[in-house]
């Protein structure tokens, strides 16, 4: 009877921890649990007709702006002409619009606008040290909560280049990057435009990144040295205010066959609330695929971030692979044709970025047509303003509420905690198995013993040793990723499918 009862009790037991762990695996919400009120037809339709994304992105196409190499010698960066004149002009744009920087956010310039020590102030422009040693700059300006802020939501978009340098084989770079990465540099305008006279719940920060890759040795590395420097610098800006809760990034946006978003390669509540938020505007958004088709590098570049999850996939080559290292939740949007895998952004033509290649009249012929890529353009446009702003709002702060819990913080805590009550589960139910048999052995000895008389000589135990028949649980493991391309790995090729042609 009582070995019964420990079997009912076991198995209870087993019953009630795996209905808890299934309840925290199932916390995250479905994109039918938010009722996301759409924008306005009128609104829609607006945003959707206007052509300010495209005419920013035929402006960082100018001659004026197309030269934009992020890491340059420190007497080199100048506000007239370069990067340096580059992120000078973008901070002109968000100036007119009236946005505001912080106080500390500025270089000192000499009489020729080259960077010095002291002189005049160049509001908007931070410097900070690239990998190769050099100086890059980051554009930053933010728009504050209208009444008292809950956190910052950093809009990221990184605005450099590879104009005019050379690659392997001797090739120099001409195009001026309209897909890598001038168009999400445009987006990110374009909702710094209509955010102007939108009330916010929370900060919103705009920073426009320098020095996502750098070259040496006709090498080209990926670094996002802007993300990472944005990373100490906002907390200096903010001071004991810094509470990031969110990082949506911009990426390659217009020249690829889908447009996607992609925070995780776990699911999370806010990437499905945002996915509802596109539903109900009726904007075309694909769902990221299950297999994310590992990155292979086969033209001599390198990676220099380390990858939360140990591989590297187009959801995770973006300046966003900083921020997810930091434990800040983020949400890149991105076009590609990820599905496939294939070498190309799109199928139908040849593969954009970082060639020389990359110009606009190329990137409207891959899309079919100019009025595809505003399309697209404007459709992140608008599942931002719908998501984060208006009578959304509330449902943005339930959805973010929950985010670093589900994605485990920046590393695996999550799935550790998992883990752990799974193995404690069974310990417990080994435990009472093992009671069970022991006192059940017990019983049935005492019951012997009274039905028999004594006797000298010694009897035979009446149960065999008790032996566990198999593992309870399966063997936990991660697939372990050889010369991924970190510091410590840089001249060894990674292995996997090679889904960017001219990385």
């Amino acid at each position: 009877m009582k070995r019964k009862v420990f079997i009912i009790a076991a198995l209870s037991l087993v019953f009630a921890l795996s209905a808890a762990l299934l309840a925290g695996c199932s916390s995250v919400k479905e994109k039918s649990e938010f009722s996301v009120t759409p924008a306005s037809e009128e609104y829609r339709e607006e945003v959707m007709s206007s052509s300010a994304a495209y005419e920013y992105l035929q402006w960082l196409s100018s001659d004026e702006m197309h030269s934009r190499y992020g890491s340059v010698d420190l007497d080199e960066l100048s506000i007239n002409h370069g990067v340096g004149k580059a992120a000078f002009n973008i901070a002109a744009k968000m100036e007119e619009m009236g946005y505001e920087t912080f106080e500390d956010a500025y270089i000192d310039v000499d009489k020729d606008g080259v960077l010095a020590a002291s002189g005049e102030k160049v509001t908007g422009l931070m410097r900070f040290e690239t990998s190769t040693g050099q100086a890059g700059v980051n554009v930053i300006y933010r728009k504050k909560a209208t009444n008292g802020s809950r956190g910052q939501v950093i809009l990221t978009a990184h605005f450099d280049n590879l104009f005019g340098r050379a690659l392997s084989g001797g090739t120099v770079i001409t195009a001026e990057g309209a897909y890598e990465n001038g168009a999400a540099v445009a987006t990110l305008l374009y909702v710094a435009q209509l955010l102007q006279e939108v009330e916010t719940q929370y900060d919103i920060v705009f920073a426009f990144l320098g020095s996502s890759v750098v070259t040496a040795n006709n090498t080209i590395y990926y670094c996002w040295d802007g993300a990472k420097a944005l990373l100490s610098q906002l907390p200096e800006l903010y001071g004991g205010e810094y509470e990031p809760v969110l990082n949506i990034n911009l990426h390659r946006l217009g020249g690829g066959e889908n447009l996607y978003m992609y925070s995780s390669d776990r699911p999370t509540s806010y990437n499905n609330y945002f996915y509802a938020a596109a539903e109900a505007d009726g904007l075309d958004f694909s769902a990221p695929p299950a297999y994310k088709h590992a990155f292979s590098e086969a033209l001599s570049m390198q990676i220099m971030p380390s990858s939360p999850s140990g591989v590297y996939h187009p959801g995770l080559l973006t300046d966003s692979i900083h921020f997810i290292n930091a434990g800040i939740p983020t949400l890149t949007y991105l076009s590609l044709d990820w599905e496939s895998g294939m070498e190309t952004a799109n199928p139908d033509s040849p593969d954009l970025a970082y060639t020389g290649r990359d110009t606009i009249e190329n990137m409207n012929m891959g899309r079919g047509g100019e009025q595809a890529v505003k399309e697209q353009l404007n459709s992140v446009a608008l599942n931002i303003i719908t998501s984060v702003t208006g009578e959304n709002s509330a449902l943005f702060g339930q959805a973010i509420s929950t985010a670093k819990e589900e994605l485990g913080g920046s590393g695996n805590a999550a799935y550790g905690l998992s883990v752990a009550s799974m193995v404690l589960t069974w310990a417990l139910v080994i435990g009472l198995l093992v009671a069970a048999v022991i006192l059940r052995g017990k019983n049935v000895t005492k019951m012997t013993l009274r039905r028999r008389p004594a006797s000298s000589s010694p009897q035979a135990d009446p149960f065999a040793e008790f032996n566990k028949s198999g593992d309870p649980f399966e063997e936990f493991g991660s697939d372990k990723n050889e010369g991924r391309g970190g510091k410590n790995d840089q001249n060894k090729p990674s292995g996997g499918d090679d889904i960017f042609e001219g990385f």
